[in-house]
């Protein structure tokens, strides 16, 4: 069996809107798309699937009923620079971002569940969770 492990380093593509300029009373707010591109240390996904379980009593074995699976959760290990992070909290607080899934190219509309930044090393970690439409 071949190893088909990524020779690629990781990175993570992330694009949206960014937080809204600041703009007079007149004219509407003006939003900025961003888009980064961060180096990754590693990039783990879980997937879950939602399993329904009937046991009856006298019966033999279980009912499962299987319901589909969750979203997709992203656990990203990075490092960014001081702007990099700015640039990141900008679609942190702008709008609801997509990302380039790392494993298979495709754009994934994402929700971010928490970010964590050190400025002493440039540790970025984050967690993104999937949003079907």
């Amino acid at each position: 069996m071949a190893d088909e492990r990524l020779v690629r380093p990781l990175s993570l593509t992330m694009k949206g809107p960014g937080k809204a300029e600041e703009s007079s009373l007149l004219k509407p707010k003006k939003k900025n798309l961003v888009e980064l591109t961060l180096p990754c240390v590693e990039i783990t996904i879980q997937i879950e699937r939602r399993i329904q379980r009937t046991v009856i009593r006298g019966g033999e074995g279980d009912d499962l009923l299987d319901e589909g699976s969750e979203s997709a959760v992203y656990d990203v290990v990075s490092t960014a620079s001081v702007s990099e992070y700015q640039s990141m909290m900008e679609l942190f607080r702008g709008g609801q971002p997509y990302i380039i899934d790392p494993f298979d190219g495709k754009e994934v509309k994402v929700a971010f569940k928490s970010v964590k930044y050190s400025a002493s090393n440039g540790s970025l970690k984050m967690i993104l969770i999937e949003d079907v439409d």
